[in-house]
Parts: structure tokens; sequence; C-alpha cells
């Protein structure tokens, strides 16, 4: 039975022009050289929501987006699902069976992640096998842009898992893909980026494999095959000696190492033996590499860069929070300081005007009164309680020596 093919892949701001000369066949010099451009009437959009990736889809975050703060450059605006299956499974299908087919595909997509969040989903027929480019801007419930919260781990598994059942209930006859498996049947310009993969994969394998020896080293590990003994393969030849008699040459003989190594039967069946072990280890390493355990690690992987980065931020924005804060507290000391240093300019201008106008008024009672007044309309301008209790203490006190009088009358 044939398997669903559906990939993802990652769109930021600067893949948006690539991939819609891609998708729309802009061009007619293609990079893919499996594009048949005799072909490329056939291509068809199942949706088409945009004339210009870039700036269609920009224009559609900006408008669909919650939230005030501006959008990360590296983030990821389009997540790209490719759909196929291998050649068999289409040659077995119509036309009208296989549109039916991609249709069925989108409407899965539509359901599961908001159909007005589907952008475009374009069937190409002009190269090797039928696929369809589906790409979906990935907002959540809460409109919010965000793929790693869309496209998590869990709704990627559920793609894989529940697509080939939807399309199992509409008499497709397709099942799930191996999982960690990578299908080669997709001769488009993703499949040149699974190979850049396959190859970062190789090198990190090199260099596991260095860490493993230097490992075995630094610990002086043995192997099965240390005890072999072998010797250097020797053999006589002759060369001239530079030596005459009666006028001929006279060679000498001498022994020389051939290049070869001598080791006993059993200890070369051995070898063969270890041999095999080791890629066979090898080979079942490198199947690890590919299943889900592995995607999902390398996964976590990618988010803990990504997590670290914004963490490095907030860390950032932080600091910049504290001084600030710093900043104000000590703007509020200097401020104190000023206020308490005009109060004691006012106390004193409250004493130099008291004794001023005490020399000056001919009656004490129309000073009190005169000066009360002018003292309630300053504790109305600067609102000063320490001003307000000194002229308190000044008023009591006259209290008190009328009352005095009065009790010695």
């Amino acid at each position: 039975m044939s398997m669903v093919v559906a990939r993802m892949q990652k769109m930021k701001a600067e893949n948006l022009t690539g991939i819609g000369s891609h998708n729309q066949r802009k061009t007619d010099n293609h990079s893919n050289k499996d594009i048949d451009v005799s072909k490329s009437h056939l291509n068809y959009d199942l949706v088409h929501q945009t004339q210009n990736y870039k700036k269609d889809i920009e224009q559609f975050i900006h408008d669909k987006r919650t939230g005030s703060r501006a959008i990360r450059k590296d983030a990821v605006l389009v997540n790209e699902w490719i759909i196929s299956s291998d050649r068999l499974f289409f040659e077995r299908l119509n036309e009208q069976e296989t549109k039916h087919f991609f249709e069925a595909t989108k409407d899965y997509f539509a359901e599961k992640f908001g159909n007005d969040n589907i952008r475009y989903a374009t069937v190409h027929l002009d190269e090797t096998t039928p696929h369809m480019h589906l790409g979906i801007v990935p907002f959540d419930r809460d409109n919010k842009l965000s793929a790693k919260r869309v496209f998590n781990r869990e709704a990627l598994r559920d793609v894989q898992e529940d697509l080939p059942k939807h399309l199992q209930a509409l008499n497709f006859d397709i099942e799930r893909g191996q999982k960690g498996s990578e299908r080669k049947n997709l001769s488009v310009p993703e499949f040149k980026e699974m190979k850049q993969e396959q190859q970062e994969i190789q090198y990190e394998l090199r260099q596991r494999k260095m860490e493993l020896a230097a490992y075995i080293k630094e610990n002086n590990l043995s192997l099965p095959i240390d005890h072999i003994k072998v010797k250097k393969e020797k053999e006589t030849v002759k060369i001239p000696s530079g030596e005459k008699i009666l006028g001929i040459d006279v060679p000498k003989k001498v022994e020389r190492t051939t290049g070869n190594v001598i080791m006993s039967e059993d200890d070369y069946k051995q070898i063969q033996q270890y041999k095999k072990h080791v890629s066979k280890t090898q080979a079942t390493f490198v199947n690890l590499l590919y299943t889900d355990i592995y995607a999902e690690n390398k996964s976590l992987k990618d988010e803990l860069i990504e997590q670290k980065e914004k963490n490095n931020k907030n860390i950032d924005d932080y600091n910049d929070l504290s001084n600030a804060y710093n900043d104000l507290i000590d703007e509020n000391t200097l401020l104190k300081a000023h206020i308490s240093d005009l109060k004691q300019e006012i106390k004193l201008i409250y004493t130099e005007t008291k004794a001023y106008l005490k020399e000056r008024a001919s009656d004490i009672q129309h000073f009190k009164e005169l000066f009360k007044s002018f003292v309630s309309k300053v504790l109305i301008s600067v609102k000063g309680n320490d001003l307000d209790s000194q002229f308190k203490k000044e008023v009591d006190r006259d209290r008190v020596r009328k009352r005095d009088r009065g009790i010695s009358r």
C-alpha cells in the first residue's frame, strides 16, 4: 500500500519571495530540472489568497494579529506542507480522483488549523510526482502568531496519524508513512534541503565517531581485537653493492618490508567478524538517527536555542528596567532633598518675615491676624505640614499667655 507524504518546512520573511516564484512558476528557468514547463499549464490552485507571497501574507498577519508587540525579524510567517505519495498511487487515480485527494487533504488542514489561515494551496502536476504546496500562517486561537505553539510536537504527530485515517475514510488506498523515514520521491527544491540535512547528520556521525575514539583512548578501553598480534612481512632482495669481481657487478642481499602484515588465520577470521559487527552497529546507529526520537531530540535542541535567545532578551529587558528603576529612585531621592530644602527656605522666610513685621506692626493683635492670613495662603500653595505645625504652636502659646493674664487679673 502507498504511503502519505506530509512534510513541513518553516518559512520566514526572506523565504517567501523565492517559494512564491517556485510555486507560481513565475519563471521558465528553474533550478529544479524535474520541472517540465510544457506541463506547467496543468498546475492549479485550490486556495489562492495571494498574488505576492511576501507582501500579501505580511499584510494578512498585520490585519489579523492581536497585541502591539512587533513581530520578530526571524519569526516563522508560514508553515508550508508538501503533500504527496508515490508515483504508483497517482497512476491508479484519474484526474478527478487526484484533485479530490488534494482537496480532501486541504480540507483536513483547514478544519484543524483554520481555513482563513491557509493562504495558498498549489498542486503541481508538471514534475515527476504530483504534489501540493499548502501554506498555513500559524495563528493560534487567540490570533497570536506562533509556529512553535500551533505546530508543536503533538500537532505534528497528530497530522501523521490522523491525515491517513481521514483519507482512508474517503476510500483512498493509502497509509501512514513509516515513522522517521524520509520519502525520496519528491522532486522539488525542498528535497535539496533534505539532502543538506542528511549531510549534516553524516557530519555529526563522524564527529561522534571521533569522540568515541578519543573516549576509548582516554579511558584505556580495550577492543575485542586488541590481543591480535601481527608482524610486518619482509622480503630479501638483491641490490647493487658497488663492488666488481673480474669486471662484473656483485649484488648484495638486503631485507625490506613489503607493506603487508602477517597474522594467523584465526586472527584474520576474528577481524572479519568484528568488521561485520561494527558495520551492523553503525547501520543501527544511522537508522536511529532517522527515528522520531532523534527528530524530537533535534527539535528540542532547536527549541532550547530559541529559548536561550528569548531568555537573553528577557535578561536584557530586565536589566534595562532595573536601570530605569534605579534612575527613578535616584531622581526621587533628589526631589525629596529638594523639597526638604524648599521647606527649610520657607521656614526661614517665615521666621524672617515674622521678625520683620513684628518690628513694624503697631498693634500686635493686628500683626497676628495679618500673619495668620499670610500663612494660610502659603499653606494652601505648598501644603507644608511643618509650617502649619510651627504656626499652630505659636498660636497656642499666644492663647496660653492670654489665659494666664486673665487668671492673674
